[in-house]
């Protein structure tokens, strides 16, 4: 996740503002794909034993069948867009605070894009006056306006910072399209880069807006706009580039045609454009950057997949798939997890989140396809789920704490007992450890606690070594139990 304030593109992105940005560009392939609360804090992360480290939530919907998410901020505050129990109604914005759903969409079709850690919601909503940007901040929604004042004028909202500063396009006069700052209820045109159209994609805590812009010469370029001035990042050698998001240094990332065509990732600092290069494919394009410079996105491959990668310190890394051959990443945050869909062996699609080497599958709601858009920096990950009924809903992994974790490898044990590797001394044993670290992490008494699962992992490696449990059975248990210990220290 970007830094608070910064700019993101998320899946809501991919499906609006970033289409258009890949209209501009005559692109053939789009990409693959926070109140006065305290923030949260990071908890376990347990990514080496699969999804048992998380916990999966089913966020439920407007009275409809479908609901997603698309932003988490600081405070674990969501918001997405879901249908209701009104029949041919469009799709309804919610917000999901500590467990209760808020219809911001009042029987207009809305889908917000963003919101800051002051729980405010920005988003597009259809009204009888046409499309317009709006901003909800505690159960007030106020529609942004236009740039002009002709009856068919629109605005779009595509991001927001920490200062509650939007930025998005909007009808300029005639059929122009510019890119606008709305703040404090005044609504500034960014103005082009010599042509007729703009749009802006993203801003950060700095003020600084980037998105792209028509050229006096008809091409499409990358701009950052800064105190009234729209700089021309330039192309990476082709007719065309677009700038997607932007971190609190003022690193920038976005796409570019390169002089063969093709369609590369670029990330630009100072005055210098580079080239983030490919997968062996003749295609990247970012999805976001962290505060310290790691870009994540999609790339496609030598051998023609498209697999999502992390670009950091001149170098893209594959980072595979779930057995499947294709996978995307739509964010990283700055303890550098990165999340996104990719394929399994059976062919589905799953949530997953990556760290230290180690893709992790977040399964589902209980159905077969999955898929992650955005995390926070205590790890809390959103996206959507198909659920055991059918239905798609908006997901949230919430990585488990390290009392829940053992809660979970207590039932482990209870389950080798079930099945008569473990007999009844043998279990009650390895439980009574685990069950008096719990007591005393539930008392704040972290070193004993660290010291009891240590004597739970010498119990279950001395089953091991005595032929009681096998690798395979008493191998998970360890990991899992340092997994906390690691997590605690």
């Amino acid at each position: 996740m970007i830094t608070p304030g910064d700019s993101r593109s998320k899946c809501a992105t991919l499906t609006s503002t970033l289409a258009v940005a890949f209209l501009a560009l005559g692109c053939s392939e789009p990409p693959t794909g926070a109140n006065g609360l305290e923030p949260l804090q990071p908890l376990l992360l347990a990514s080496e034993h699969g999804s048992g480290g998380f916990a999966a939530l089913d966020l439920g919907t407007l009275g409809g069948t479908f609901s997603e998410a698309a932003a988490i901020n600081e405070v674990g505050q969501v918001v997405g867009m879901s249908t209701t129990s009104a029949k041919g109604e469009p799709a309804h914005a919610f917000l999901w605070d500590n467990g209760v759903l808020t219809d911001l969409g009042a029987a207009f079709d809305a889908f917000p894009l963003d919101l800051n850690d002051a729980g405010q919601v920005v988003g597009t909503t259809t009204n009888s006056d046409g499309r317009r940007a709006f901003l909800w901040e505690s159960g007030v929604r106020t529609e942004l306006g236009t740039l002009s004042q002709t009856i068919d004028a629109v605005s779009l909202a595509a991001a927001m910072n920490g200062s509650g500063q939007v930025v998005g396009r909007s009808t300029a006069g005639g059929s122009s399209i510019h890119g606008f700052l709305w703040e404090g209820g005044d609504m500034t045109d960014l103005g082009t880069l010599g042509g007729d159209a703009s749009l802006a994609l993203g801003i950060n805590g700095a003020g600084q807006i980037i998105g792209s812009s028509e050229t006096a010469s008809g091409e499409t370029h990358a701009f950052l706009w800064e105190d009234g001035d729209m700089t021309d990042l330039g192309t990476l050698g082709g007719v065309a580039s677009v700038a997607l998001a932007i971190n609190g240094a003022g690193q920038i990332v976005g796409f570019s045609r390169i002089d063969s065509g093709e369609t590369h990732a670029f990330l630009w600092e100072g005055v210098v454009m580079t080239d983030l290069g490919t997968l062996g494919g003749g295609y990247s394009t970012p999805a976001a950057i962290n505060g310290s410079g790691q870009v994540v996105g999609s790339s496609r491959t030598a051998s023609g997949e498209i697999h999502a990668f992390l670009w950091q310190d001149g170098h893209m890394m594959d980072l595979g798939t779930l057995s499947g051959t294709e996978s995307f990443a739509l964010d990283i945050n700055d303890a550098g997890q990165v999340v996104g869909g990719a394929s399994t062996g059976g062919g589905e699609t799953h949530a997953f989140l990556w760290q230290d080497g180690v893709m992790t599958d977040l399964g589902t709601l209980g159905g077969t396809e999955s898929f992650a858009v955005d995390i926070n920096e205590a790890g809390w990950i959103v996206g959507r789920s198909s659920t055991t009924g059918g239905e798609v809903h908006a997901a949230l992994w919430r990585p488990l704490t390290p009392v829940e974790r053992l809660e979970q490898i207590v039932a482990d044990v209870d389950a080798l007992e079930d099945a008569g590797a473990l007999n009844q001394g043998q279990a009650r044993s390895l439980i009574n450890k685990l069950n008096i670290a719990t007591a005393m992490l539930n008392d704040g008494k972290v070193t004993p606690a660290i010291h009891q699962l240590g004597a739970f992992i010498r119990g279950v490696q001395a089953l091991v070594d005595g032929g009681v449990l096998t690798a395979e059975e008493g191998q998970p248990l360890i990991d899992a139990a340092q997994a906390v210990i690691d997590a605690l220290a």
